[in-house]
């Protein structure tokens, strides 16, 4: 009996913490008037989560980093967030196009513009998990490693389109879960399943360089501001 309450408790703290992340990210991104706060609160929602799934449990430091982040990342977040909007936009108005077209060209056209929309999908599956695990030099290099592991690790990434049209199910069965996990619960599915993908990538980085001339910590680098506390 004992167990069970102590399961139920847990299972009670995982939820109300999702829907405190929720909140948080809303919050956040009222701030910057949501055009200039989405980006920013994003990545405080991911780099916040990314702490708690690797053991951070303390509410008011999770906070805390939520607010140090969103501070720090504001500017290059919103940039990165035009690139993608950019892009976005930029298959818009090629689907667009298609219905102009006719014949071979138009075959040709709708396999392309849909293959360049499956990679983007890809890509913001991984973009922010990448972004905020990782330290890269250049802010070009987290567009193409976002991309290079989900195409890398097809499983992984077919196992996250399973659990996006699980939880869209599950929204669609209980509408009034949406204003509470909504955006909270995308980020936790896409940074747990990111977090195996990147002890894989340890893992095989590990062996690969102990068969050569031993291993180093700074191969992958992670991002300075998951260390703020």
């Amino acid at each position: 009996m004992n167990g069970l309450m102590e399961r139920f408790y847990r299972f009670s703290e995982i939820i109300m913490k999702i829907a405190l992340f929720q909140i948080l990210w809303f919050v956040f991104s009222l701030c910057g008037l949501f055009i200039l706060g989405i980006m920013p609160a994003t990545i405080g929602l991911y780099t916040v989560i990314r702490k708690w799934l690797m053991g951070n449990e303390d509410n008011r430091s999770l906070v805390k980093v939520y607010w140090s982040t969103f501070q720090k990342e504001f500017w290059k977040a919103n940039a990165l967030g035009f690139a993608l909007f950019s892009i976005s936009f930029l298959l818009y108005l090629n689907f667009s196009l298609i219905k102009f077209t006719e014949g071979i060209f138009h075959i040709s056209l709708l396999v392309g513009v849909c293959t360049l929309s499956i990679l983007f999908i890809i890509l913001l599956i991984y973009f922010f998990p990448v972004y905020v695990h990782f330290n890269l030099k250049k802010w070009t290099q987290y567009f193409t490693m976002s991309l290079l592991i989900g195409i890398s690790f097809p499983f992984h990434t077919i196992a996250m389109l399973f659990g996006i049209v699980a939880i869209y199910m599950l929204f669609m069965w209980i509408p009034g879960l949406i204003p509470f996990f909504s955006v909270s619960m995308f980020a936790l599915l896409f940074m747990w399943m990111a977090l195996k993908v990147f002890k894989k990538m340890q893992d095989h980085m590990k062996v690969n360089c102990e068969i050569t001339e031993g291993y180093s910590n700074k191969a992958i680098p992670s991002k300075n501001i998951t260390n703020e506390v």
